[in-house]
């Protein structure tokens, strides 16, 4: 095995070596170049204190980060490196490497001592096996999002997790409800975007639903419709499986069917019509994204293609101009990827499924192309001008749709002046019309 270190993190180590300390590269830097994976980022450990760190490199531009600022972060966009302290009272590089969660990542190395592996780490590595770094499932009570972790590194890197530590993981599931909402969404984020993250998720099933229990309600649930061969959670995992490996695909396939248990209806024939499962599926779903406090316009998107997986275009195009003007242009080809992969999930004895999906999304895209079909953000005016012109900030974005939708029916021309003259008439004939936005 033949590391080398970059000069930049090279440089580094030598300054906290000539102030006459300790520093060792650790963890996922050191178990890439086992694996023969260039690292990503660079984790420096040493026995120096992080102020005196922040002296000896004071050419360089740091900055403190991770928890409690136990961390001194270096800007390098081409080699990251973050530096902390041993995390013992033992103030020593074993003690520390003890600490750390799976014996793959309990690895460290500089020039002058070479690899370092006080337990089995390199092994289980050439072996690929994730094993928790220690003798019981302390690593588990002392940070139980090291069960999420887990099973995103067997993913991220084809490795088996260890039936010891897998019934470690099973165990303490229920820890993961102490875990802060952003830390489970960061790892589940990861898990989600892994090849084959259908397999993980169904392997490890009973955990996944300790995050994310709304899931529970899909298995075994039978969908009692000739369209469907699985039930409603394995369905889900076929989507899944043939989806682009994007997270806000995933986040979509993994969501889209999740109100089927509460809109399901029996019909004289024993089968089900699931009513409005899209749209009760995007509140569903804005539930579990705010909850893991996912950012509003990933959520936006999200719900989005959840609420619309169903959507069959009509013949009329003012109807299709006005979907997609609440929908956005911008979304179809994610639509109907999304489309596409609910239909490999379903009966394949019904190819017409296929046909309609393909004949809908040229029907969209064919109104997007003409010249007269008008994007929101080429209106004539701007949020700012209805300021200007007296529209109270809470109602900008009524009025915009307003004018939009009154644009696109062909009763108001996006003409800078009309649309300034319209809404003078319309909307502030005396300062504005409450009766108008609560309507609108």
């Amino acid at each position: 095995m033949n590391i080398v270190i970059p000069k930049p993190v090279n440089e580094v180590l030598n300054i906290i070596n000539e102030k006459g300390y300790e520093a060792y590269i650790i963890g996922g830097a050191v178990r890439n170049w086992v694996m023969n994976i260039k690292p990503s980022n660079y984790d420096i450990s040493t026995n120096a204190s992080i102020e005196d760190i922040k002296k000896a490199l004071k050419g360089y531009q740091t900055f403190y980060c991770g928890e409690n600022n136990c961390r001194l972060g270096i800007v390098n966009s081409k080699f990251p490196m973050e530096i902390a302290k041993y995390r013992t009272k033992e103030n020593t590089l074993e003690a520390d490497l003890a600490t750390r969660d799976f014996t793959m990542n309990a690895l460290a190395y500089s020039d002058e001592d070479g690899l370092i592996d006080y337990n089995t780490g390199i092994r289980d590595i050439n072996n690929k096996i994730i094993k928790v770094n220690g003798e019981d499932d302390e690593i588990f009570y002392n940070d139980p999002l090291r069960i999420l972790r887990a099973i995103r590194l067997s993913g991220e890197y084809g490795m088996r997790i260890d039936p010891e530590t897998q019934g470690y993981m099973e165990d303490n599931r229920n820890l993961l409800s102490e875990v802060a909402p952003e830390r489970i969404r960061d790892e589940l984020c990861k898990i989600l975007v892994v090849p084959r993250c259908d397999f993980y998720l169904k392997k490890y099933f009973e955990i996944i639903i300790e995050v994310l229990p709304e899931l529970a309600l899909l298995e075994r649930f039978n969908q009692n419709d000739p369209h469907h061969i699985y039930d409603a959670l394995e369905h889900t995992f076929v989507t899944l499986k043939v989806i682009e490996p994007r997270l806000d695909l995933r986040l979509a396939a993994l969501f889209h069917d999740i109100a089927k248990p509460y809109t399901c209806v029996k019909k004289a024939d024993g089968t089900c019509e699931y009513t409005n499962h899209g749209k009760k599926g995007a509140e569903i779903t804005r539930e579990i994204m705010n909850r893991l406090k996912f950012n509003k316009k990933l959520i936006q998107k999200v719900t989005k293609l959840v609420e619309f997986h169903d959507y069959q275009a009509p013949d009329n195009e003012m109807r299709i101009k006005n979907f997609l003007s609440n929908f956005g242009s911008e979304n179809i080809e994610d639509l109907f990827k999304l489309k596409k992969a609910n239909y490999y999930a379903k009966n394949p004895a019904y190819t017409s499924e296929l046909t309609k999906i393909e004949a809908d999304y040229d029907k969209l895209k064919s109104i997007t192309r003409k010249s007269s079909y008008l994007k929101k953000n080429e209106l004539k005016v701007t949020g700012k001008d209805l300021l200007d012109l007296g529209v109270e900030q809470e109602y900008i974005g009524q009025v915009l749709d307003q004018l939009y939708n009154n644009i696109l029916e062909g009763k108001l021309k996006n003409n800078r002046d009309k649309i300034i003259e319209y809404i003078i008439n319309n909307v502030l004939p005396s300062g504005y019309d409450k009766q108008l936005f609560n309507e609108a």
